[in-house]
């Protein structure tokens, strides 16, 4: 267990505490907490990158950094998310899309861990996916600003996470189907 409490591993779950604090900015969003919304999902993403960057760097990936940094990745989208869909225009259909997505996810990896099968680290395209997310979720929070308005933006953003989205629940589909074949053979 020693071994699994490490800088990385930490990086993680202060990512997690960042989540409830972002949730209460954007739903309390103003012009005076605008700035400390923008401070904190940025020191967030960037305690995201040095978790996956340290954790490579200082080889110090765990079965819980494994576990624990997607699960942080998906508990920010979907509180975040539901926060964005409550404060902004954030659209319910793709708010729906996305966290069931995230969730047939955990799903997967709940039912291929039970069945005794290593849980694998995200793939690519899912890391790709997580960066669009992160870039429509700034998008939808910069337009909370008083002063700003990017309704062109967000749309050019949305297409763009819907394809990743798309093509992620392809892979990861697959992967899933194949991991599943691979133990009934």
């Amino acid at each position: 267990m020693a071994k699994e409490i490490n800088i990385p591993n930490a990086l993680s779950a202060m990512r997690i505490l960042t989540i409830p604090v972002i949730s209460l900015l954007i739903l309390h969003s103003n012009a005076r907490n605008y700035p400390i919304l923008i401070a904190v999902f940025f020191f967030s993403i960037l305690l995201d990158f040095f978790d996956g960057y340290l954790a490579r760097k200082l080889a110090q990936e765990t079965e819980l950094g494994k576990i624990l940094d997607p699960i942080a990745d998906k508990l920010m989208v979907l509180f975040i998310i539901l926060a964005l869909m409550i404060k902004s225009d954030f659209p319910l259909w793709l708010g729906i899309a996305i966290i069931l997505r995230d969730f047939l996810i955990l799903l997967a990896s709940l039912i291929m861990s039970k069945k005794g099968k290593k849980i694998r680290p995200s793939i690519l395209i899912g890391k790709i996916t997580f960066a669009a997310l992160s870039v429509l979720v700034l998008a939808f929070i910069v337009d909370l600003s008083p002063s700003l308005s990017i309704p062109l933006v967000k749309r050019y953003i949305i297409v763009l996470s819907v394809g990743f989205l798309g093509w992620s629940w392809i892979e990861y589909y697959a992967l899933y189907k194949k991991e599943k074949n691979a133990e009934q053979t």
